[in-house]
């Protein structure tokens, strides 16, 4: 029967840590991404970071507080943000 090693298994690629950057806890929130609307009969949907969401619905600390027809104003720690759509990089021909 073998027996367990009591130290801990070390990566041999992760870098000293010494090297390793530093974990700011004021940094700022990761940036969200408006990928669709949707509008229909039941009202308008946002589509942020694949998750559909209606006005008044929260995810991962992000309320939504209104949805445009080219952005969404959404609160996160506290703070409104507007997020819009991308313009398309490929228009359509005439």
């Amino acid at each position: 029967m073998g027996c367990a090693s009591a130290h801990a298994t070390v990566d041999p690629t992760r870098p000293p840590a010494d090297l390793l950057p530093a974990v700011d806890a004021t940094a700022a929130p990761a940036a969200l991404q408006l990928q669709a609307i949707l509008r229909g009969a039941q009202g308008s949907r946002a589509v942020i970071d694949g998750q559909t969401l209606r006005v008044g619905q929260e995810h991962g600390g992000v309320r939504i507080l209104a949805i445009q027809p080219h952005a969404v104003l959404i609160e996160r720690q506290g703070q409104r943000e507007l997020l819009r759509l991308v313009e398309p990089v490929i228009k359509p021909s005439r």
